[in-house]
């Protein structure tokens, strides 16, 4: 990828071009945003202490660079962005990358920000604007392992501002950050300060590193005081004279570079200071490898289950929809079909397409995705879209969708208790968890629930799938999992999910997947379903929802006989009583045996009793069932959706979805329920 990359001339923005060209990425200019007739202004967006360097910087990297004047005037201060004040500092880059555009060939834009949404999301809009990739390897970071990496792979930046309890004008402006290094860590055990100054807490100045072909050299600076605060002094350098010292011997870059600990985004795999994964020696690896598509059963497609669209409202805005399918045999006109039966639902319930919160897409066959994603992008493109899953089932017709919404309660019905809602939607390749350039959004949290988009094992700083087998891509997911929940709130980590589907592409991979999983998690109730295909040839995908306060869910496992079946039953519900969720199974030794389908009526009734205990006279509650039933074992489907037709009756308010797969948990498993009740 061709990159300009971004410079304020601090550390960050220098150490994210070397991480670029460690991906693989070519750097081909620089850009950079400077105050108007000042030295320093109040940016929100930009570092612009120390601008006097950035020429000479382009010129140590033998780049050109293309600069623009900005007043660093925010009139969008909120969560998100969006372009509707031209005088805004964030259009100042957009003209600036747009007048790149028109004398440069460029599809990247490298971005320095550690911890800041702020900036994240308004580079982003600028850069999905413009049809351009943003590239922020550094984001989410952590502060002290990435200061030492900077440190070991020579960047040598000097502080030039600072702004913090513990740091003093006259005693640490100058010094190299590796001199401060211990200091900076000191202060953050006795202050809390962020050690990469990603709180404001400090401003660098990058004067040599291996990227430069020569160095910088500060020959006269002044330190201008800001506010001279007895407790916590603001003051930076004002740069009066700085000149380029060439470095000998001269070397390229590919010399420069070599023997620093530098990695690419694989490297960020392998090891990435929570533990070692071991891609290339794992444990049952061959003889669990991936099977080819022709060792997958053949499945003769019967005519589909049709199911009728229906939904469920719940007392605290959350909306469930069910039963939606595209029957049309084209793919995008089945979909725009599913898309009108949703939103014909969201209408009569006071709902909008920008309330949907998460999608699951069930289809026929992937390699028809992307005609039915260039539908779905046209109902969902909006800021903050809900997350996705998507999964290729046995199903006759093209598509298959389920649906939960939530609006903001008003007035009265609102009550006592003030619930929000929080999307996580990173759109920059990073090394941190997969980027979701696109319609759907990696996670969204409304009140204490967070439901998280169907991951798969995609290495982040460059989005192509793990090369190893089950195991490395169990491993790759659970973490992307873990990273998503405490992105979205540091309180919560992968110990609070609550319940989750893990789609796979054979069954021998089904126990490695749970031994590594139950080895990561507290008391998650899972249900393992075969499939026949996943995106991008994963072999493995986890969809999940967690609670905050998952600690207070308790767990419990029933079961009971009849005959030669067994129905298994695991449930989840928390102390007040107002959440449960179950995962309930159907099994039967006697293969040959054809299935009595009051064993079905016998589950769903059990299912629905375990979840409504307690609340067996609440007329607001809602039950959401998904129905799995294996193609192979499961003859005649249509008999119970008869039964859930009858059944619906002597509820409150019930949505469900039947989903056909090739296997489940084993192999004696007929069908399995998953269901959530919500008040």
């Amino acid at each position: 990828m061709r990159v300009v990359a971004l410079v304020s001339g601090g550390k960050d923005s220098t150490f994210n071009m070397m991480q670029c060209v460690a991906a693989g990425h070519k750097i081909v200019a620089l850009a950079n945003l400077f105050p108007y007739n000042q030295s320093e202004i109040d940016s929100f967006m930009y570092q612009s202490v120390g601008h006097e360097a950035v020429d000479l910087i382009a010129q140590a990297i033998d780049l050109p660079i293309y600069k623009k004047c900005t007043y660093g005037v925010s009139k969008k201060k909120g969560k998100n962005y969006d372009p509707c004040d031209p005088s805004d500092e964030v259009e100042d880059l957009y003209n600036l990358l747009k007048e790149i555009q028109n004398e440069i060939e460029f599809d990247g834009v490298s971005v320095g920000a550690i911890l800041s949404n702020y900036q994240r999301i308004r580079v982003e809009n600028v850069c999905i604007r413009l049809n351009l990739t943003p590239l922020a390897y550094l984001w989410q970071r952590n502060q002290e392992d990435l200061l030492d990496d900077i440190i070991k792979c020579e960047v040598d930046a000097i502080v030039i501002k600072v702004a913090a309890l513990g740091l003093e004008p006259k005693k640490h402006l100058g010094h190299s950050l590796s001199q401060l290094q211990p200091y900076l860590l000191s202060m953050h055990e006795k202050y809390g300060i962020n050690v990469c100054g990603e709180g404001g807490e400090y401003e660098s100045l990058t004067l040599d590193c291996p990227l430069f072909m020569s160095r910088l050299v500060v020959e006269d600076s002044e330190i201008v005081m800001h506010q001279d605060d007895p407790i916590a002094p603001v003051g930076y350098l004002k740069f009066n004279k700085i000149s380029l010292e060439f470095k000998l011997p001269a070397l390229d870059l590919q010399s420069r570079l070599q023997g620093l600990p530098l990695k690419d985004s694989y490297g960020y795999i392998l090891e990435d200071g929570e533990e070692i994964l071991e891609l290339s020696n794992e444990e049952d690896e061959t003889e669990n490898s991936f099977l080819l598509a022709s060792e997958i059963p053949q499945i003769n497609i019967k005519p589909c289950l049709i199911q009728q669209p229906h939904y469920g409202k719940s007392k605290d805005g959350w909306l469930w929809i069910g039963g939606i399918q595209g029957l049309a045999s084209n793919p995008e006109e089945a979909l725009e079909e599913a898309i009108d039966k949703i939103k014909c639902i969201l209408h009569s319930n006071a709902h909008d397409v920008k309330d949907v919160c998460s999608v699951i897409m069930y289809i026929r066959d992937m390699s028809e995705y992307s005609q039915l994603n260039a539908t779905y992008i046209k109902a969902f493109n909006h800021t903050n879209p809900p997350t996705r899953a998507c999964v290729q089932v046995p199903i006759g017709h093209p598509v298959q969708l389920e649906v939960i919404s939530w609006k903001k309660l008003t007035g009265e019905l609102a009550g006592d208790g003030e619930i929000d809602r929080q999307t996580m939607h990173v759109q920059s390749i990073s090394h941190w968890a997969p980027c979701n350039i696109g319609p759907y959004s990696q996670a969204v949290k409304i009140g204490d629930f967070i439901h998280l988009a169907g991951q798969i094992a995609l290495v982040p700083g460059n989005m192509q799938l793990v090369s190893q087998g089950i195991i490395s891509q169990c491993k790759v997911v659970v973490r992307h999992i873990g990273r998503l929940l405490t992105a979205v709130d540091n309180t919560v980590n992968l110990r609070d999910v609550v319940q989750g589907i893990c789609y796979l592409t054979h069954h021998n991979y089904i126990d490695l997947a749970r031994r590594y999983w139950e080895s990561k998690t507290n008391n998650a109730i899972v249900e393992y379903v075969v499939v026949t295909g996943l995106p991008r040839s994963a072999a493995i995908e986890w969809q999940v929802w967690a609670h905050k306060h998952n600690n207070q869910f308790e767990y419990e496992e029933r079961g009971k006989c009849i005959d030669n079946y067994s129905i298994s039953l695991y449930r989840r519900i928390n102390y007040d009583n107002n959440v449960a969720a179950i995962v309930c199974r159907v099994e039967n030794i006697e293969e040959s045996q054809s299935f009595d389908s009051k064993i079905f009526l016998e589950a769903v009734s059990y299912s629905i009793d375990k979840l409504k205990q307690g609340t067996d006279h609440d007329p607001n509650t809602v039950y959401n069932l998904k129905i799995f039933y294996s193609v192979f074992k499961l003859n005649n489907p249509e008999d119970l959706l008869e039964i859930m037709h009858d059944f619906i009756d002597g509820t409150n308010v019930l949505v469900y979805n039947f989903i056909p797969v090739i296997e489940l948990k084993n192999k004696n498993t007929i069908l399995s329920i998953c269901g959530v009740r919500n008040q």
